[in-house]
Parts: structure tokens; sequence; C-alpha cells
């Protein structure tokens, strides 16, 4: 199994000369197995996540998990190119709530008041799955598990299995909600990745602005390193980064991050997302 990022930035893309190491596309994350494809998010880094699939011949199914859909985690779909082509066959996977559906997530994007292209153009072959907390789905050999973060819109988490490896994507979650360690809710967050191989989480704010942001859903670097101490994770990888933070930044967040677990006398490995990473389990 590979995991390959395509987008890694949170709340709008920001390109330049000062993102350009960890990037500056929004969320986008290809988990690849020699049977399935899966694709958690489409924020901006789909457009080249698309390019590359169409340049391959073998692939005809591709399933896309939504987290939620505030705006940078859905902008880059309408520039999907396999959504237009007749040949693929697309399943979409995301939260759904009595005001909203998952195929609205394709139909309130597509018009003449927002894009130029209406619902009639998309060619390739459309399926939609509501997906709720404590959810169970399984796609080809991978099972994958929801739970709802702590988020300001209905946020899923979602923890997949394949073979022995067990991966969390958690983005857009917010760990220090006082008192976090004794809610019910980060108790179950707790358990939900414990003992996990990769936690890719939200690292929106640095240690000092989280201290101004609660209840907005969204993490700091050290609230994450010590949730991970807690859950047993393996590996975190910072993810979801804020639009203000450029790439010295980043490599600032991840020393801190490294030194606080060796402080805290962990053996947890802490890598930055950057567009391009691969991971391989």
């Amino acid at each position: 199994m590979i995991v390959k990022f395509w987008g890694t930035r949170g709340s709008i893309p920001v390109p330049g000369n000062s993102t350009v190491n960890y990037g500056g596309n929004t969320p986008c994350v290809e988990v690849r197995t020699k049977e399935d494809i899966l694709i958690f998010d489409s924020g901006t880094g789909i457009r080249e996540l698309g390019n590359q699939i169409i340049s391959e011949d073998n692939i005809k199914d591709l399933h896309i998990l939504i987290s939620h859909y505030h705006w940078d985690h859905i902008q880059g779909l309408l520039f999907f190119k396999p959504l237009y082509d007749e040949k693929y066959r697309i399943s979409f996977y995301g939260p759904s709530t009595a005001d909203y559906s998952v195929n609205m997530l394709l139909s309130s994007q597509m018009g003449n008041i927002n894009f130029p292209l209406s619902i009639k153009h998309v060619k390739a072959k459309i399926s939609y799955q509501s997906i709720y907390p404590n959810d169970k789905i399984t796609i080809g050999n991978i099972n994958v598990y929801s739970l709802m973060a702590n988020h300001s819109s209905p946020t899923l988490v979602y923890k997949f299995t394949y073979n022995n490896s067990l991966i969390v994507y958690m983005t857009d979650n917010e760990l220090k909600a006082e008192p976090a360690e004794d809610t019910i809710e980060y108790k179950s967050l707790v358990e939900f990745c414990s003992n996990c191989d990769y936690l890719i989480h939200d690292t929106m704010f640095d240690e000092i602005s989280e201290i101004s942001k609660k209840g907005w859903g969204h993490s700091s670097n050290i609230s994450l390193a010590n949730f991970a101490i807690e859950s047993k994770t393996k590996n975190i990888i910072l993810f979801h980064y804020n639009p203000d933070h450029d790439d010295v930044k980043i490599e600032s967040l991840l020393e801190e991050t490294v030194k606080h677990l060796k402080e805290r006398g962990s053996s947890i490995n802490c890598v930055a997302a950057k567009e391009g990473l691969e991971i391989l389990l």
C-alpha cells in the first residue's frame, strides 16, 4: 500500500516561493493498493492526481471519501479530469444530514453561477454513499471505519486497514477543547486511534495561537504530539497547514514536535506532510 500526499494545506491554496517545499494545495491524499485507489478529500491537490490517473491505462474504479464539505476539502473536484470521462466509475462517500446529501457535493457546485459546466457534463459513472459515525465499510480489500471529529461542521475521521497496516486520516479536528482529556469524545478518539501505524492530523496552529483559537475546530502540533503519546500511535504526520505558515514555519513546527516527543521520552516518529510525499506500507 502507498499513501501519497497531493495537497497538505488548510483553508485556501497558497502557491508561491514560500510554500514550494511543503506545498500550497488544499487537502487530498491518495491511498493505493494493487487492487484499489481511495482518495481522501478533494481539495485543489486532486487536480494533479486526476492528471496522473488519466495517464494510466489500467485504472477504472475510484473511491473518493470526503471528510466534510468545507470549501478547502472539495474545491478541486470540478477540475478532476476523470469526472468527465465515461470510462471511469467514481464512488463518493461522505457525511450526510437532513439538510444535505452526498450528491449535493457535485450538484451544488456546478451551474452558471459558480462554474461554467453543469452536472450534465459529468460523464463518469457516479454513485454516492452516506457515511455516519461508527460505520464500517469495505472497499475492495480495505476496511474503512468512521468517527465524528471535533469541528465546526459535521466532519468524519477515517481509519482504514489493509493487511496489517492501520492508518487514521483526521483532518480538521480540535484536540484541546477544555478539559479535553475528561470528555467522552476525546477518549473515543484516543481509542479509535489506538496503536495506529500512522496518524495524519490537523496542525493548523502552533501552541501559542491555539490558546486564542478555542472552538475553531483545529489543533496545534504539541496537542497532536500529546494525543499521539496517549493513543500509542507509532508515526504522526503533520497536516492541514495554516495558509499563513510558510515552509520555514512548518520546518520549525516539525523540529518543535520532534523535540517535545523526545522530552516526553517518546519514540514516536514525526514527519511533516509535503506534496509528493509517499509512505510505503
